[in-house]
């Protein structure tokens, strides 16, 4: 089914929802229901019940995360929380936890997504709150912790890993922001997710969904099983969803599909497709002549042609300008997801309980075509030359570099919970287990008897250390096949592992002791955990040299264990006016030595009359060292990069790094762990306010946030240290917005992790030759901002009932201070930082008799444009839409239409570097369409 026949049928359905309302059909369904409150240490059912005994387990205020609006003001919590609903995300046309997630306003911050197929991450996926880095928010399952994702985030930090997460199966999201350490310990600086699965499930439910997307590519199918029963005191619910997607390329954007897109203006210069380059004192592009380009041009799509590039050093030589548009900008996957929960009532005061979610997934990526390139002295030519290829589809195939990622993951609750007697203490004991297993495999050259003997021959000898060849010239310019291909390359697979277990006890009654205000709740947590990790990036036969180019492979392994002990207090000092105080302290060990730490929060609820809650808390928050920056072994391997100092040096810049010789150097980059690390800690602070009509029709919350960070670890990537260097060279920014002094802390370490060749090298006079990096503890980050949300809903007799919401994030001030000494930097200013200052989102929904209609829109504010002088990028404007009918009493069929104007990214007039929009913001996926039709079997 192709997206513009379901399109049809939208406008259809609803056409047909519009006119059985006018025609007045009075049945009218139940508003959509407000947020409800939910605990994030357990999900939504009672730790304890029976079919005789309705009676509940009060639930943990320590850890209770609540979503609740006046008048259920009593178990609103001082800070503020955010909850998405399973309808929510059917309803706002949500594809996945993902999607569902970065949509919040609160969510500003860029993040490295399937998009960015240069990076370590592109079969996961993370969100980033107040625009702090993601591994700063810690993502619970069922209130319950989860294992990082053994591969490490932009190279060195640990996060969690939410797309293997299936969206059928959740019951609800919570958002807590602020810091939240002291209950739930390490990263919860930014704020927590807790996710939270179906597990009590009444009769048997079965869906299934097609989706596809206009501008081509992304078909999907999704078919999604829950069902549960209860015999006697034993229930066993469970959930499977399994899904298809294919990938989006490049190619079928029509407007990033080439080089000649490039919207600065610029005439779009073709890749080097074909290149041979004379090296030494008078670098430039032998000219290979037309005639040997002419029978290449069917390459590319028939893009291939003679070719220039204009500028110093450069020339001609046989290019295609499409070769980029041969990457992937969503995945092809194929996933499947298990959940299993069972209980089993013991008495009327405690029960067994088994919590189980197992994901497979092997997302699919392809970072473009295979390139080979070689620096050798020509004995022929009596010269230095660099050969290089980048090889077709026609060549190779389009799958020819693909990378493959088998992720396995489980999470296993086993515990026993309850109440004590006819008490009001209540108790939670339980062991969890959650760990990810992921398998990485790509193809890589050979390095003997490979693509190096083929284009240039044996071996000669060196010549001022680079090696003698007497090549073959015909062979350059000769298309490879695919027989070829294989023969030359080996798939290169490596194993990641991480896992998280703990045992966790804790106990809270509601009324510990009495006050003249009311009753003292109490709560008690002790925690005993171990983890592991290890984590490789290439087979183990590339630290024998077996693939070429692949010079090692990059190693962190590790193990710690973890203690913990807490408590909180919730104090009535008056009837209006209610303390939360919360302390816990955390010791880690690793390594012959480790990190203890102590953190509080202290919150306050204040409610003059019964619709108003005026509410503020203050906390201090850390988070451990991650495992990465403890075990890395020193690992190299060779990058590409640009030598920004040089490029800069001969007029170069953003727009046009690319026609610089320097750009795309290869060069080795040495990085290493440091188990001297401390923790980073942080204070945070909210304040604020939520009110509602006595009716609950109407409620508004608003919340200020402030987050100070000290002792963020910092390890610059290669290409970040090369920017400073050249910032430090040269004495200021690219865009002449901030000076830098070469004798400031900053630069005289950045000065001396690049290393360069001598001035007498015969091919790269002072070039790069290696950049050295390892992680300390030295950065400072500052961060405010508001939150509000708006909620209204109504019902009438005649034409249904109506939910409208609006909800609002602005980033007032975001800084950050590599080290002290240095000069502050403002990350809300001149491409700083990727992030949003301002985000807005809104929902509409109608309900009326079996109808149910949505529209969601957010706002995405301004951005700066790529080199920093002007916020004029945006604002990106995007709206969902639903249409759900109840056709039997046992049978739906839904509509969803994502991105329904098909908005492109906004244009970067400044941006020349391909697909000329910012990725960890914005996609070029483009409007989506799905179909999916629910079955209900009942009990």
């Amino acid at each position: 089914m192709k997206a513009h026949v379901v399109s049809a049928f939208a406008v259809s359905l609803l056409a047909l929802s519009i006119g059985q309302a006018l025609a007045g059909d009075n049945e009218v369904a139940a508003p959509a229901p407000v947020a409800q409150s939910t605990s994030a240490q357990d999900n939504s059912t009672p730790p304890v019940a029976t079919a005789t005994d309705e009676k509940k387990t009060k639930k943990l205020e320590a850890v209770t995360v609540t979503g609740s609006l006046i008048p259920r003001a009593q178990i609103e919590g001082p800070s503020p929380i955010t909850t998405i609903t399973a309808k929510d995300i059917d309803q706002q046309g949500f594809t996945d936890t993902f999607d569902a997630l970065r949509s919040l306003p609160i969510a500003n911050g860029s993040v490295q997504d399937p998009q960015f197929t240069g990076g370590y991450t592109p079969g996961a996926k993370t969100v980033s709150l107040f625009g702090l880095n993601p591994s700063f928010t810690l993502t619970l399952l069922n209130g319950k912790p989860m294992a990082s994702y053994p591969l490490a985030y932009n190279g060195n930090n640990n996060i969690t890993d939410i797309a293997n997460i299936p969206v059928g199966l959740i019951d609800h999201i919570d958002v807590l922001t602020g810091g939240q350490s002291s209950i739930y310990g390490s990263a919860a600086i930014a704020g927590v997710v807790n996710i939270v699965m179906k597990d009590h499930i009444d009769g048997t439910h079965v869906s299934f969904r097609y989706g596809d997307y206009s501008d081509g590519g992304g078909a999907s199918k999704r078919l999604q099983l829950s069902s549960g029963h209860q015999w006697g005191d034993f229930e066993l619910s469970g959930g499977l969803q399994l899904s298809k997607e294919d990938p989006i390329w490049a190619y079928q954007r029509s407007y990033i599909d080439s080089y000649n897109d490039d919207p600065t203006g610029k005439p779009g210069v073709p890749s080097r497709t074909f290149l041979r380059l004379a090296e030494g004192d008078n670098p430039h592009y032998i000219d290979p002549g037309s005639a040997t380009c002419a029978p290449l041009s069917y390459l590319y799509n028939g893009t291939t042609a003679y070719s220039y590039r204009a500028g110093s050093s450069l020339g001609y030589y046989c290019g295609s300008p499409n070769n980029v548009s041969y990457a992937t900008l969503a995945n092809k996957s194929t996933d499947a997801n298990g959940s299993l929960f069972a209980r089993y009532h013991l008495n009327d005061s405690a029960e067994l309980y088994a919590d189980m979610l197992y994901s497979y997934s092997n997302p699919t990526y392809n970072g473009g075509s295979p390139f080979w390139n070689n620096t050798f002295y020509n004995k022929t030519s009596g010269q230095y030359e660099e050969w290089q290829r980048i090889f077709a589809p026609e060549e190779v195939g389009s799958d020819a570099q693909d990378q493959h990622v088998f992720t396995r993951t489980y999470n296993v609750s086993l515990g026993v919970r309850g109440s004590i007697g006819n008490s009001s203490w209540n108790y939670d004991g339980y062991y969890n287990r959650s760990q990810s297993n992921v398998t990485r495999k790509s193809t890589d050259f050979l390095a003997a008897n490979g693509i190096d003997d083929y284009y240039l021959g044996p071996q000669l000898g060196t010549s001022e250390g680079y090696p003698v060849f007497a090549p073959n010239l015909d062979r350059l310019y000769q298309p490879l096949t695919r027989a070829q291909y294989d023969q030359f390359t080996a798939p290169n697979i490596s194993d990641s592992m991480a896992w998280t277990q703990n045992e966790t006890l804790t106990a809270n009654t509601t009324s510990l002791f009495s006050l003249p205000a009311g009753d003292v709740g109490f709560a008690a947590i002790v925690q005993n955990s171990n983890e592991r990790f290890n984590n490789s990036s290439a087979s183990p036969a590339a630290a024998e040299g077996y693939y070429r180019g692949v010079t090692g492979s990059t190693t962190a392994s590790g193990k710690r264990s973890q203690y913990a002990f807490g408590g909180e207090m919730r104090i009535p000092l008056l009837e209006t006016l209610v303390a939360n105080v919360s302390s816990r302290y955390d010791k880690y060990s690793y390594a012959g030595t480790g990190n203890g730490k102590a953190t509080y929060k202290l919150g306050l609820e204040y409610r003059p009359i019964d619709t108003l809650l005026l509410r503020g808390s203050y906390a201090t928050a850390f988070r451990a060292p991650d495992m990465f920056y403890l075990f890395s072994s020193r690992s190299s391997g060779y990058s590409q990069s640009t030598d920004y100092y040089k490029c800069r040096q001969e007029g170069y810049n953003s727009q046009n790094y690319g026609d610089c010789a320097q750009s795309g150097t290869s060069m080795l980059a040495v990085s290493s762990g440091n188990t001297n690390l401390k923790d980073i800690t942080a204070k945070s602070f909210t304040y604020g306010f939520v009110w509602s009509t006595a009716d609950n029709n109407l409620s508004w919350s608003v919340d200020y946030n402030a987050i100070r960070i000290s002792n963020e670890v910092v390890t610059l990537s290669s290409d970040e240290i090369l920017q400073q260097e050249a910032n430090c060279r040269l004495g200021t920014s690219e865009n002449g917005e901030q000076a830098f002094d070469i004798n400031s802390p900053t630069c005289r370490e950045v000065l001396g992790e690049v290393k360069r060749l001598p001035s007498t090298d015969p091919v790269n006079p002072g070039g790069i030759s290696e950049v050295d990096t390892y992680p300390i503890n030295v950065a400072t980050e500052y961060q405010t901002g508001i939150q509000s949300s708006l909620n209204y809903h109504f019902k009438t007799s005649s034409i249904g009932s109506f939910l409208f919401s609006l909800d609002y994030y602005d980033e007032l001030k975001h800084t950050y201070q590599e080290k002290a000494g240095d000069p502050v930097t403002n990350y809300l200013c001149c491409a700083n930082s990727n992030e949003f200052k301002s985000r807005v989102s809104g929902t509409a929904t109608w309900n009326i008799g079996k109808w149910s209609s949505t529209l969601y829109g957010i706002r995405n504010g301004s951005s700066w444009n790529s080199i920093g002088t002007l916020k004029n990028i945006g604002p990106w404007i995007t709206f969902n839409g639903s249409v759900n009918y109840k056709v039997m009493p046992k049978t739906t069929i839904s509509l969803v239409v994502n991105n329904i104007a098909n908005k492109r990214p906004p244009t970067d007039t400044t941006n020349g570097n391909w697909p000329y929009y910012d990725v960890t913001l914005y996609n070029a996926l483009g409007r989506s369409v799905y179909l999916e039709v629910g079955y209900d079997f009942g009990k």
